[in-house]
């Protein structure tokens, strides 16, 4: 027969053991996000906590490392709030994305669309407040390209985010192929084409980026099976944008950068259901304003926090804006 005492010190022993488990649980849980692995996100909100948040709130931005060591840039906004809005912007030439976000008065900014590097004309369609600003078909590098003739519809066609407003005044965003037909119950206000897209699936063959030519070889023309510094944009199912830069050899002494796999991977852990690739590679640049300054009326003060140095030019740009600004 078990006695009182002997009863009593089992169940000590029983309760110090298991807080000795959760201990060990949280303490191991807390570790994983200093440096969380693709599979080990599945949501932005298990980054742990933010490396910045803007003093208006519902945006936050935060740094951590990538699955291979290499570092990542996230700024997160709620878009229900209303308070938050993305836009394309676009330069007569090419400028840093930096100094584009600045004339802008942005709190933050990505590159975006694809663009010649010899002359700056763009390679891919932008569409601001309603006006088309950008076509490929009038890119006579493009058009003239005879290995890419045969693909030129395809290219066309590629990925794009969609700003919409629905018959309240509402933004609805959409990541689409170029072609896809408007609702009639929403409004196009703004386009940024780019692509492949990333999530639900990644569409890197259906786009022509990686592509059969007339000689039998395969082309791939963003290196989508090489790691690299790459730019995404991404939307989730509970209303909030998300705009990611993953830094390369040559832009942090540690990052190698990611395959398109590993980010479209690293997207959708992130818990996007929907996700675009953004021109990578020398392009991938991210701006991110650190204080409210602009608020005031002032100049925007921050930080070219991802790209190389001396920061790349662009074409086009996506920008982060909140509603005071």
């Amino acid at each position: 027969m078990l006695t009182p005492i002997f009863l009593k010190r089992q169940f000590r022993l029983t309760l110090w053991l298991v807080a000795l488990l959760m201990l060990w649980g949280s303490t191991t849980k807390a570790h994983a996000l200093e440096n969380p692995s693709t599979q080990a996100i599945l949501n932005w909100r298990n980054l742990g906590s933010p490396s910045y948040i803007w003093p208006a709130d519902g945006a936050v931005f935060y740094t951590f490392q990538t699955a291979n060591g290499s570092k990542a840039n996230l700024m997160v906004a709620n878009m229900k709030s209303g308070r938050w809005s993305v836009k394309p912007a676009i330069n007569d030439t090419t400028l840093p994305t930096s100094e584009t976000a600045q004339k802008s008065n942005a709190n933050g900014a990505i590159n975006g669309g694809y663009f010649n590097l010899s002359d700056g004309v763009s390679a891919s369609y932008v569409v601001i407040d309603g006006k088309e600003v950008a076509n490929p078909r009038t890119n006579e590098a493009l058009i003239k390209n005879t290995r890419l003739q045969p693909f030129l519809e395809t290219i066309f066609n590629r990925s794009e985010i969609r700003i919409l407003q629905d018959k309240l005044g509402k933004a609805v965003i959409q990541i689409v192929p170029h072609n896809a037909v408007v609702a009639a119950d929403l409004k196009l206000v703004h386009s940024l084409q780019a692509g492949p897209q990333l999530v639900p699936l990644l569409t890197a063959k259906d786009e022509a980026f990686i592509r059969q030519e007339a000689d039998g070889k395969e082309a791939d023309s963003i290196g989508c099976n090489k790691p690299a510094a790459r730019t995404a944009f991404g939307v989730t199912d509970d209303g909030y944008a998300i705009l990611a830069c993953i830094a390369g050899n040559g832009q942090d002494p540690e990052s190698h950068g990611i395959t398109l796999k590993e980010l479209a991977d690293l997207m959708a852990h992130l818990g996007c259901s929907h996700a675009i690739n953004l021109d990578g590679g020398a392009s991938s640049s991210m701006f991110v304003r650190l204080n409210s300054d602009a608020a005031a009326g002032a100049a925007p003060q921050g930080k070219a926090i991802c790209g190389k140095t001396p920061e790349t030019r662009v074409k086009s740009v996506l920008l982060l804006q909140h509603a005071a600004q």
